[in-house]
């Protein structure tokens, strides 16, 4: 991973011109511009990845095997569709709230929320440096995220003083409307406990139009269980566990579940149908 990162800013070889086939007419480049850092369009590949972590880490000669990645392991032809549907609906929220943006297309690099995640801050703090470096080369002065992970690194990297664009979140710029229902929000940890963020996405789903049923055990921001999915690259099977424990919290109240990350929607949708992303209810 520390390889991939160095030499492409990318965590493991990937196809960028796949990954960036979503966007069709965005303007390339800009000083505002919508950052995926791939999340929505690898969340399967990631956990793919974690179930074969432990087979690769006794593999000799890996840095040769890890090159053929994006031949071997990318997303299906159904998650690319999603991906693209989703993210496509997020731009179309944000052209109505008179937001203009550019996207970098194959240029993109990956935030080095791994690295964060997986505990190796000093890698995290080196790659955040290189990753500034580039937005102020590219003339980037304000990125908007579409998810989570990519939105806390980049916040903890602001906090260590170590990255210099301007950081939003799509949803904090969009009144979307939606059809009438119910619906119950696995929240993320990450809006919810360490960006604060958890009523700020209840608020903009209410007022589109949503029912969101609530439990104080099941989705009160002391009692909502994590998806499982931070763990996956340490304990693959513990991470799966936890997964299997909410979606079985989540299904006894009886109604379709909406999440607000692309990992949430990877791990618990293993476990449970029927899961919908917020940017999938809202236009």
């Amino acid at each position: 991973m520390l390889n991939s990162l160095k030499k492409e800013m990318v965590p493991f070889p990937l196809n960028r011109k796949l990954c960036s086939s979503w966007a069709k007419d965005l303007p390339k480049g800009g000083e505002h511009i919508i950052y995926t850092s791939y999340m929505y369009q690898l969340a399967s590949v990631f956990r793919t990845y974690e179930k074969l972590l432990p087979r690769l880490a006794s593999i000799s000669g890996l840095s040769k095997i890890a090159s053929l990645g994006k031949y071997l392991i990318k997303p299906t032809k159904e998650d690319l569709e999603r991906s693209s549907l989703i993210l496509n609906n997020i731009v179309n929220l944000l052209k109505k709230g008179g937001i203009s943006f550019g996207y970098l297309y194959e240029e993109e690099p990956y935030s080095g929320a791994l690295l964060l995640e997986m505990g190796f801050i000093d890698d995290f703090k080196e790659y955040g440096r290189r990753l500034s470096d580039f937005f102020e080369t590219k003339g980037i002065r304000k990125l908007i995220t579409v998810d989570p992970h990519t939105t806390n690194a980049l916040t903890r990297l602001k906090g260590m003083s170590i990255l210099k664009v301007e950081v939003e979140i799509y949803f904090e710029h969009v009144q979307g409307k939606s059809l009438p229902a119910e619906y119950v929000l696995h929240d993320s940890c990450l809006y919810s406990r360490h960006l604060g963020k958890r009523d700020t996405i209840r608020k903009k789903l209410v007022n589109s139009g949503l029912i969101l049923k609530e439990d104080p055990f099941v989705t009160a921001n002391e009692t909502a269980l994590c998806c499982g999915g931070p763990l996956g690259p340490v304990d693959f099977e513990l991470s799966n566990k936890i997964a299997a424990l909410r979606s079985k919290q989540l299904s006894k109240l009886g109604v379709p579940v909406l999440v607000a990350c692309p990992l949430c929607y990877s791990n618990l949708s293993e476990h449970m149908s029927g899961i919908k992303d917020i940017a999938e209810v809202m236009q």
